[in-house]
């Protein structure tokens, strides 16, 4: 069995030194992974389902991963995940395999569609699409 480490971007994570701290005593730990969670826009105010205040910390997933990434040498870096109808595809994937390529191939990417209507309307997205 494999252990995973959720929201090394966000909360407490949401900050250089703590976020550091939790990936290398992660890896020092023996966990395989640690994963970013994706929010663009955060309802304001909060309605359902969203699942955190509007005024929740949360880095972008690539940034933060590139970050944990030079701060650690063997532990894998997740998107859990990315809202790819937010997101231009062909300029994900460049920054995406850079991400790799820096981390020495340890990224794992997962996508999803994203299910909070207020956020793709505050980026001009089509949710119903």
């Amino acid at each position: 069995m494999k252990f995973g480490l959720f929201s090394i971007n966000n909360g407490p994570c949401a900050f250089p030194k703590t976020a550091a701290a939790v990936a290398k005593a992660a890896e020092q730990a023996g966990f395989e992974s640690v994963w970013t969670g994706e929010h663009v826009i955060l309802p304001d105010p909060q309605v359902p389902p969203s699942p955190v205040a509007p005024d929740h910390p949360m880095l972008d997933p690539g940034i933060s991963l590139a970050f944990v990434a030079a701060n650690t040498s063997k532990i894998r870096l997740g998107t859990g995940i990315i809202i790819l109808p937010q997101r231009n595809p062909v300029v994900l994937a460049k920054e995406l395999a850079s991400l790799d390529v820096l981390s020495n191939g340890r990224l794992i990417f997962g996508i999803g569609i994203g299910y909070l209507k207020p956020e793709f309307e505050a980026i001009g997205a089509p949710f119903d699409h």
